[in-house]
């Protein structure tokens, strides 16, 4: 197995790691940290499909209106001389492929509710309601390379030279359906996170570049190809370091 097949097999299934898998990881920590980070984020995207409300009844509309619709053609094709029970027996074996089609379109309908339908929070109150849902992501302290770092960014057509401090924290993060990158690293004045995500849907496009709230203030610095937001406890200067994360980004 080379490196490229274990990530492949990785991505495509993060909980069903076989004996070959686990062997070919066992000595190596970035290949164990990469089991663990695609783990967290399946975790991440069942959390953000389950929160998402599937309207009442929707699978036994869907069913009842399919049904009646595909009783209506069978009675029209059937000629009157045709036997009863043979049509009844068809209509019966067709309500189970309808429940399972059902069953497939609620799930379909949730996954584009969770990316569709979005309360237009200001880009500040968006950015700290993701830094209090992963709030045990600054409690991290094992090193990360920045070689997995960039592994992960350069899925979105960038590298990272470097960053202020040690990083503790990086994981793929969904911002309204864009895909983007977590990092947390440590600084002088406790961690700090960074969001970096492509300016294509224009996520962060509402309200102002400096934010705050009791706890954390942040400043969104806007670019042509992503924004990158820092985060940081009150007082801390964030500008500053902004600046200086901002200026180690490069786009390819």
């Amino acid at each position: 197995m080379d490196e490229l097949e274990f990530r492949r097999r990785t991505i495509a299934q993060p909980n069903d790691i076989d004996n070959e898998l686990t062997e070919f990881a066992k000595d190596n920590s970035e290949r164990q940290r990469f089991i663990n980070d695609m783990k967290d984020f399946d975790k991440y995207l069942q959390s953000a499909a389950n929160d998402v409300p599937v309207p009442e009844n929707l699978a036994e509309r869907i069913l009842l209106n399919t049904s009646l619709k595909e009783k209506a053609q069978q009675q029209a094709q059937i000629p009157a001389n045709k036997n009863v029970i043979a049509s009844r027996s068809r209509f019966k074996f067709d309500r189970v492929h309808l429940a399972l089609a059902a069953s497939f379109v609620v799930t379909i309908s949730a996954f584009f509710f969770s990316s569709g339908q979005n309360t237009p929070y200001g880009a500040g109150e968006h950015a700290l309601a993701h830094v209090y849902h992963e709030i045990n992501s600054l409690d991290k302290t094992q090193a990360i390379s920045l070689q997995s770092v960039n592994e992960k960014l350069a899925l979105l057509g960038g590298q990272l030279s470097e960053l202020p401090g040690k990083i503790t924290y990086a994981m793929f993060c969904d911002f309204k359906g864009e895909k983007g990158i977590h990092l947390v690293f440590e600084s002088d004045f406790g961690p700090m996170t960074v969001f970096i995500v492509p300016t294509k849907n224009k996520v962060f496009e509402m309200g102002s570049d400096d934010f705050h709230d009791d706890r954390f203030e942040g400043h969104i610095n806007r670019g042509q190809q992503a924004d990158t937001v820092l985060i940081a406890s009150l007082g801390a200067p964030v500008n500053m370091y902004n600046e200086r994360v901002s200026g180690a980004i490069r786009w390819l």
